[in-house]
């Protein structure tokens, strides 16, 4: 790689665009890299729908949005496109007039690559050829080679602070909470949950990119009920954008009585909830990785991402995945989604039992 860190960077800028879970895997290094720079500004690049997982950080003085869904739509609009390429220029100024000592790539792509020259930063640091996307390693001056392609992301991300000196190993981040999201979500547990019974929640949802993490409601809705067949809790479907239907047709589908989750109008407020669970159930999803960086006993339910890449990362962790030849799989789409289809509730209710019986004694 060619490069340590000998002096105290001023202004450091992260960049780590989306998506939620991919934010949440930088997390570890952020601490770190705050560890070792108390004083450096430390500022980062995220996009619109990433923003509100470190909105608000104690490690991070300045979270600069990048509003790419809001550009998106309004380039579009005739009557909006000379002012939103106007604003893309002013974004772009402003960017390269913070005169950064370091920027640190985490995302590796096209995206990240064109911030990168917008920086003008003479020390931007990113992954090596065979380790980014799109040609990314032409847009660093710096670059880290793994020793292995199959890291989890946590352990890619160390690694890329390792590089450059910075190493003590992994430190469980923070995830700041507002004190308006504590008492809303205070507020739903007191009303509609029992308190004196553990909260097992259960994501079934995923965002529109990634339908095809998705399991079907009627296994959410038979695992949910073995889980009420099996123990006094409180089992509580969370949902986010859009999803809310999914979770309307599982609850349906139950014998038993689930509760959905109040709406969750901000990351911040799902992280406050999912922190007072007792144990984690879903896909590959934000949701998952943030309660595992909570330390939560996590099921997850994996088809066509690798766990050993893209799995939650904590000890109180079980990952439920069949072994089918077309698995991993990089598809967006796909007729027969077997990966998935062929976990059973059984399957999941199995790595429920062990966990939850380790947790409770």
């Amino acid at each position: 790689m060619g490069i340590l860190i000998t002096e105290k960077p001023e202004k450091i800028l992260i960049i780590r665009l989306s998506a939620i879970g991919d934010v949440v895997h930088v997390l570890p290094a952020l601490r770190l890299l705050r560890s070792r720079f108390p004083e450096s500004r430390i500022s980062w690049l995220v996009e619109d729908k990433a923003s509100d997982i470190i909105t608000g950080h104690p490690d991070i003085n300045d979270v600069i949005v990048f509003p790419r869904k809001r550009w998106q739509k309004e380039i579009l609009k005739f009557s909006k496109t000379l002012n939103t390429l106007s604003n893309i220029i002013s974004f772009y100024k402003k960017l390269r007039g913070e005169h950064y000592d370091l920027v640190i790539d985490f995302q590796g792509n096209l995206k990240s690559g064109i911030m990168n020259l917008a920086t003008g930063s003479w020390k931007r640091v990113g992954f090596g050829r065979g380790y980014c996307k799109e040609l990314n390693y032409l847009t660093t001056q710096y670059q880290a080679y793994p020793p292995v392609k199959k890291m989890h992301r946590i352990d890619k991300n160390l690694f890329l602070l390792k590089e450059l000196g910075i190493e003590n190993g992994f430190q469980r981040p923070k995830l700041p909470v507002f004190k308006a999201d504590k008492k809303y979500i205070s507020e739903f547990i007191n009303s509609d949950i029992n308190p004196s019974l553990p909260i097992i929640i259960i994501h079934p949802g995923t965002s529109k990119f990634g339908l095809y993490k998705q399991w079907p409601p009627l296994n959410y809705a038979l695992l949910a009920d073995m889980i009420l067949d099996n123990y006094e809790v409180n089992v509580v479907f969370t949902w986010g954008p859009y999803e809310f239907g999914i979770v309307k047709e599982i609850v349906e589908k139950m014998k038993h009585k689930a509760i959905p989750a109040c709406e969750t109008r901000s990351i911040k407020q799902l992280v406050e909830l999912i922190s007072h669970s007792s144990l984690f159930i879903g896909g590959d999803t934000g949701p998952l990785h943030i309660a595992s960086i909570l330390d939560i006993p996590v099921v997850g339910i994996y088809g066509p991402k690798d766990p050993e890449i893209y799995g939650p990362y904590n000890g109180k962790a079980i990952v439920i995945k069949k072994d089918v030849p077309c698995s991993p799989c990089r598809k967006r789409t796909c007729g027969d989604p077997i990966c998935m289809s062929s976990i059973l509730p059984d399957d999941v209710f199995l790595g429920v039992e062990k966990l939850f019986t380790t947790e409770k004694h």
